[in-house]
């Protein structure tokens, strides 16, 4: 197999920022405050996705590693949701939704294996002569969608000193998906290869996540250890009166 084409090696490259962010997240994560376990998996996972990235681009594209590619991207966002839950969401309520999603990312990648070339000829959101989104990339950005939702919907309960880390980890990822919208060999105004670029700024986007963790957790320890639910009160059986012990 030759050298990759410009494009694609730049697309392969870029990938190393992915996975250097999640290194510096374990890393921060364990020399500074550490993190709960489900946080570092997380950032494990950035590693293990910029791995699959590099190897998607760099070796010409193929099937096999853009299962590897797209499966990797599904079970990163997994495990944000998971972390997310975890936080601030009841057991039952975590427990229904990383099931449900799950298995709806596992049936996709098997799906997906399965038909193998079919694959690029289904789009789920048809956009006439521009092509559209695929039934993976929809996926994908449902479960980022739901990440996303997730954090807002107990907004009020994130640390003010926190709070805008969360809308600059949100816009890093919005603007990073406008980019990911491209095709994979696009290149504009002659140095901007827009999908390479969503590497780099996916990987910051990632480091900002940390830091908006850390000073979640160091502003509320008890986020540390994962949610109960609200046990009920247990009353204290009063002994018995001098009446009813001559019973």
């Amino acid at each position: 197999m030759g050298i990759p084409s410009p494009v694609d090696l730049a697309n392969a490259v870029s990938a190393y920022a992915m996975i250097l962010a999640g290194v510096t997240g374990l890393l921060l994560a364990s020399l500074m405050q550490r993190q709960p376990l489900r946080w570092m998996a997380v950032y494990a996972g950035v590693v293990v996705t910029g791995m699959a990235t590099v190897w998607f681009h760099g070796f010409g594209e193929q099937f096999f590693p853009s299962v590897v590619d797209i499966g990797t991207n599904l079970l990163l966002a997994w495990l944000l949701q998971n972390a997310v839950l975890g936080d601030y969401y009841a057991p039952r309520t975590r427990h229904w939704i990383i099931a449900v999603s799950g298995i709806i990312n596992l049936t996709f990648v098997i799906w997906k294996y399965v038909i193998q070339d079919a694959y690029y000829r289904i789009y789920a959101i048809p956009l006439g002569a521009s092509g559209g989104f695929r039934v993976g990339e929809v996926i994908l950005i449902s479960n980022s969608l739901l990440v996303t939702l997730l954090f807002y919907l107990r907004r009020k309960r994130i640390p003010d000193r926190a709070r805008p880390l969360l809308y600059v980890v949100t816009a890093t990822f919005i603007f990073g998906t406008l980019l990911a919208g491209t095709s994979n060999h696009e290149v504009g105004y002659q140095v901007l290869a827009y999908h390479a670029t969503w590497h780099i700024v996916g990987a910051f986007g990632f480091v900002f996540f940390w830091a908006f963790n850390h000073v979640r957790f160091s502003e509320e320890p008890t986020l540390s250890r994962p949610v109960s639910p609200p046990s009920t009160p247990r009353t204290e059986q009063q002994p018995p009166s001098l009446s009813e012990s001559r019973m």
